[in-house]
């Protein structure tokens, strides 16, 4: 296992590239990053404006990247932990020094979710993992008899969060999602992606 703590200074509009890496967060930095991963299978992810406290990974050792590139919005120090291991343990990275200035980066679009989707009884609909996603919103139509469930993909029958009729639930991830129905009826909800 290796983690290394990287400490630059960069001018406005400057970027630096940092090593390889399966997870990293930012430590220190009191104005807006961009970092792209590079190198990594698939195409680069994107990280815009984010600051202090930020964090990516651990993704599987396979799916890593090659290159970092930070580029920073302002002249300023910046500290940037780097693992190669997913196995990382997070207890010596927490501290976030000095100010950390957070703010949720806007979305550019709203992805066209379709028609409303229903789910019969005994079973469960996957919403794909989307690395372009900031937000996804699922909505249980007001007209439902029973309540569906949001869990992690193949999580099984009563377990996840509960979404009640016309309620919603939010999750600002990329991650896959399942909606499941056990409640021995059909039941509607609708999608809502942020990208």
């Amino acid at each position: 296992m290796s983690a290394r703590n990287y400490v630059q200074t960069l001018g406005a509009g400057e970027s630096i590239n940092l090593p390889a890496g399966v997870f990293f967060m930012v430590r220190q930095a009191a104005s807006a990053l961009d970092i792209e991963t590079q190198g990594n299978p698939g195409a680069p992810v994107r990280f815009t404006g984010i600051g202090a406290g930020s964090k990516f990974g651990p993704v599987s050792p396979g799916e890593g990247w090659k290159l970092l590139k930070v580029t920073s919005a302002a002249a300023q120090a910046i500290e940037i932990i780097i693992s190669d291991d997913g196995l990382f343990d997070l207890a010596n990275a927490v501290n976030v020094l000095g100010i950390a200035s957070v703010s949720v980066a806007p979305a550019s679009g709203i992805t066209a979710s379709g028609a409303d989707v229903a789910r019969a009884s005994g079973g469960a609909d996957s919403i794909a993992a989307n690395l372009s996603r900031k937000s996804i919103t699922i909505g249980a139509l007001s007209t439902n008899t029973g309540s569906l469930r949001i869990q992690s993909p193949g999580a099984g029958a009563n377990r996840g969060r509960e979404l009640q009729p016309g309620t919603t639930a939010t999750y600002y991830n990329t991650a896959a999602l399942d909606v499941r129905n056990d409640s021995g009826a059909s039941q509607s909800y609708w999608i809502e992606e942020e990208t």
